[in-house]
């Protein structure tokens, strides 16, 4: 038996896909995350800040995404549950929102200290 059960990892693969094309297909926010990363891929090969400010401005955009997956998961599984009005419901989906503000935040900060050390040198 193999250590590293490779049918498991791709199968695995498949489903990761699955929910990003999902997400793609049916989540705004997640399209509009997509396009952002796209422009900010732009910007860093203009700005070329060094792999350190890259590596973290990429880690921290997806990291943001993450959290928008996670909040499209929570909320798909909260209108299963209760597809009526709950204030319980509403407040665990404002809670994940509010995960995915926290995020944006970071970014923000993240990317003024990038912006600071590029053209401060």
């Amino acid at each position: 038996m193999s250590l590293i059960n490779f049918r498991h990892l791709f199968r695995a693969g498949l489903f990761s896909l699955a929910g990003l094309r999902r997400a793609w297909q049916n989540e705004q926010a997640f399209r509009h995350e997509v396009i952002v990363l796209a422009i900010m891929a732009l910007v860093l090969a203009v700005l070329r800040p060094g792999l350190g400010w890259t590596a973290a401005a990429f880690a921290g955009w997806l990291f943001v995404m993450a959290l928008e997956l996670l909040n499209s998961a929570i909320e798909e599984a909260f209108d299963l549950i209760s597809p009526d009005y709950n204030i319980h419901v509403k407040y665990g989906k404002d809670m994940a929102s509010g995960a995915i503000l926290i995020g944006l935040i970071a970014n923000a900060g993240l990317w003024r200290c990038l912006l600071l050390d590029t053209f401060a040198k």
